[in-house]
């Protein structure tokens, strides 16, 4: 028997029958080699042989030893190679927090990483070797009946031949999640016929959530929830090609009202306005420029009867939710009217209803004024 230096191979040579060959296949462990040089097996019960790594003739050993040893050295470097490659694959996907999972052709995972795990809450071995409806806890039938295309994809990209990039919808257990997900396939390395594919998925479902809210703020007045100064002149702006109603709105006397009762009640106010404007203007777009002014921009050049009785009607109801507290049953919103031109700039407009909105001011009382026109009580 020789032993080399090291635990990588151990090559056992001469008579075996006096050997414990299975207490020395377990001292050696699963990384060592062990070989049997014999002409014969045949005296070697078929559950000893089976401990063996290979067996090399015994007869002019000596001659092709050196053969037999560059082959094992081989045989160790493509085992250690192949040990580094599913290492470096296994640290590199369980590293990512995007999911990652191997399919085959019929659709059955083969591989997942540790994300992919976590988004669907089973561990790895509930997840090899099922599919998707298993996978994501819903119903075939449910999924038929659906609008959601994660499995529909997949024949897309076999079709394709190529990387392919999806928003895509899952149902899960946990409720509908949306992806953004790259699916690629997997060629036979002979025949070039696709044995399977690769996905790479972001779930980005609270991002868009994020996003959404992230737009919504900056076009938004944070009190209110009306459209900010900045965002109502880029509709303005949008719009100066054609004519257009812009309305404008103040109340009356609110700077006293805040230093008499605060701005708990003051910002209370202002909510009660920006929701009647919300209610009398569903269609339209109503912004809060600031302060207690607001304005609202109708896309059409209404006429003066038609603009001057919307106006009052949101003054009238107005009037009736601030009468239901005594505090605030005395505040009037005055009102000025422009009808711009086109080509006119949010600037201008916007200039136009603060002149119309200052002559309504002298009238007082909950007002409305037409730009360069006598205001109405």
């Amino acid at each position: 028997m020789c032993l080399p230096s090291g635990r990588n191979q151990i090559v056992l040579l001469g008579d075996v029958a006096t050997l414990q060959i299975p207490m020395l296949r377990q001292d050696i462990g699963t990384k060592g080699k062990l070989i049997l040089c014999a002409d014969s097996v045949q005296d070697l019960p078929g559950e000893e042989l089976a401990y063996f790594d290979a067996i090399w003739p015994r007869t002019h050993l000596e001659e092709t030893a050196a053969f037999h040893f560059h082959r094992l050295q081989q045989l160790l470097k493509e085992e250690k190679d192949a040990w580094l490659t599913q290492t470096y694959l296994e640290q590199t996907i369980n590293t990512l927090p995007d999911m990652v999972w191997y399919k085959d052709i019929k659709g059955l995972h083969l591989h997942v990483n540790d994300a992919f795990c976590t988004a669907v809450n089973k561990r790895k071995s509930d997840v090899e070797g099922k599919d998707h409806y298993y996978i994501w806890g819903i119903p075939r039938e449910v999924y038929e009946s659906s609008d959601y295309v994660c499995v529909e994809t997949e024949e897309d990209v076999l079709k394709a031949r190529k990387t392919c990039l999806y928003d895509e919808e899952v149902m899960s257990a946990q409720g509908l999640r949306k992806l953004m997900t790259y699916k690629t396939p997997i060629f036979d390395e002979d025949s070039q016929d696709i044995i399977g594919t690769v996905g790479i998925a972001r779930d980005i479902t609270r991002e868009k959530e994020y996003r959404s809210t992230i737009q919504r703020l900056t076009r938004e007045d944070q009190l209110t929830s009306l459209l900010n100064r900045e965002y109502f002149y880029d509709i303005l702006k949008k719009n100066n090609s054609q004519a257009y109603t812009l309305l404008s709105f103040d109340i009356e006397g609110f700077h006293g009202f805040n230093e008499r009762y605060g701005h708990p009640l003051g910002d209370a106010v202002l909510q009660i306005v920006a929701e009647e404007l919300r209610s009398a203007f569903t269609a339209n777009h109503a912004a809060r420029l600031g302060g207690d002014e607001f304005a609202v921009f109708l896309p059409d050049d209404l006429s003066d009867e038609t603009a001057e009785a919307s106006v009052k009607a949101f003054q009238e109801q107005l009037s009736f939710m601030l009468s239901m507290d005594d505090r605030m049953k005395h505040l009037r919103v005055n009102a000025g009217i422009v009808h711009t031109l086109p080509g006119m700039t949010p600037e201008q407009a916007i200039h136009d209803g603060g002149m119309a909105l200052d002559r309504a001011k002298k009238v007082g009382g909950g007002a409305c004024c037409f730009s360069r026109e006598t205001a109405t009580a």
